[in-house]
């Protein structure tokens, strides 16, 4: 879907106001960028069921050796006094992410992804930036993973926060049975990282 289209649909919907607002920014950012070769929004709004505390999930591919500038200029599109709370990581040395929960609850997750970092983009997605058919060596056919199938405590202690965040949303809006199987999983994965650590120092 090209991001137009997307707008379309999604403009005039006051329960999603603030997250379309910052989109708008960031992706007029990442068009004027020289250092962006794709951009995409995926997750709940690409799927068109996003609500009132639905992320903004956005992956940006750079050129070669400007990852953390385009990082930089996603970032100073995000006003930081609407900031309750950052979790910062990288993929590699150049490809950096950041999620960020708002004060209102809302939040982005953004990726920046440099030429040599390995991402597949699953469908469906929205279309921002596509610079010499970037996008299109990344594609694949297959569907991308529901909530259901999110991999737990992926970053360990450090995000332990975020993924709480994620089940107070499906808490939210009534899905109780995700939100129990995700805890299910995300005790069992801690309790499996505490023994590992344990197991290092017998």
């Amino acid at each position: 879907m090209r991001f137009e289209d997307f707008l379309k649909r999604w403009r005039d919907n006051p329960s999603t106001a603030f997250q379309i607002a910052l989109l708008m920014r960031i992706a007029a950012a990442v068009r004027d960028s020289s250092d962006c070769t794709g951009a995409v929004v995926v997750g709940s709004f690409a799927k068109g069921t996003a609500d009132r505390l639905s992320d903004i999930d956005l992956i940006a591919f750079s050129s070669e050796g400007t990852g953390r500038s385009l990082f930089q200029t996603i970032r100073q599109q995000i006003a930081p006094s609407k900031v309750f709370v950052t979790f910062d990581g990288a993929h590699d040395p150049d490809s950096p992410f950041q999620k960020l929960v708002f004060d209102d609850l809302t939040s982005i997750e953004f990726h920046v992804i440099s030429p040599s970092t390995e991402l597949t983009l699953e469908q469906p997605f929205v279309e921002i930036v596509n610079r010499d058919r970037c996008l299109e060596s990344r594609t694949s056919s297959r569907l991308a993973p529901t909530g259901r199938d999110m991999t737990v405590f992926r970053y360990g202690d450090r995000f332990l926060a975020w993924e709480l965040f994620n089940c107070l949303k499906w808490l939210w809006r009534g899905d109780f049975q995700t939100a129990k199987r995700y805890l299910v999983k995300l005790g069992r994965a801690i309790e499996a990282s505490e023994e590992g650590e344990g197991s290092a120092f017998k």
